[in-house]
């Protein structure tokens, strides 16, 4: 009489703990792959809310004739905040610009400082003066809420020499030709929070100034 023939329990034993290699493997290049792509969309994310943030500044309303104030941080302690002013000549308004913590409790605090929820403002007025924080004209320029600007985010004034652009350390004392809008952002996914930050920039000519 044959004997039936079978697996040894050493063969089954081998089988699954390939089997385990083989099914380990699979789920670690899947969650490799998984993080890879959530840290491509990420990138993609902030680049993309950093451009339409710099587009908003640039060209976010038609017909504006140019910047007609800046207030910086460092040296106008009576205004203390990241702001621009552009005019709008078409519709006779004030378009303001602001870097201010407050997206949480939804209007601009008055912090001078990027703080954990800090993003970008914006306000429109045809009266003069700048509208209050809490007046309710502040809107969000990301309205989702998906990137907090980070500290670096600044507004850096030039004036023009004969030698080009140079830096302006003082507003008080020289006007500005240009201001270069930098911008860090970073997303507020709280798995991501330890990418590095993103930054966008742009250079924007002042109103009534000569070329450059």
């Amino acid at each position: 009489m044959k004997k039936k023939k079978g697996f040894t329990m050493l063969e089954i034993l081998v089988a699954l703990a390939l089997l385990i290699i083989i099914v380990g493997l699979a789920t670690f290049l899947y969650v490799r792959a998984a993080r890879l792509r959530k840290l491509i969309t990420y990138q993609n994310d902030i680049q993309h809310v950093l451009s339409s943030m710099m587009t908003e500044i640039s060209y976010g309303s038609r017909d504006t004739s140019g910047l007609e104030f800046a207030h910086d941080i460092k040296n106008d302690p009576q205004n203390p905040v990241y702001e621009l002013g552009f005019y709008d000549a078409m519709r006779g308004e004030t378009v303001l610009y602001l870097i201010s913590p407050g997206m949480n409790s939804g209007m601009p605090s008055n912090l001078p400082t990027t703080d954990t929820d800090t993003t970008l403002w914006q306000a429109k007025t045809k009266t003069s003066g700048v509208p209050a924080r809490n007046s309710g004209q502040w809107k969000l320029i990301d309205v989702n809420k998906s990137i907090v600007i980070t500290s670096g985010s600044e507004f850096t004034y030039y004036r023009l020499t004969n030698a080009g652009l140079k830096k302006i350390n003082n507003l008080q004392l020289e006007p500005a030709v240009a201001v270069k809008i930098t911008l860090k952002g970073k997303t507020t996914d709280p798995s991501l929070k330890t990418r590095p930050i993103t930054t966008a920039t742009v250079l924007i000519r002042c109103k009534n100034k000569l070329q450059f």
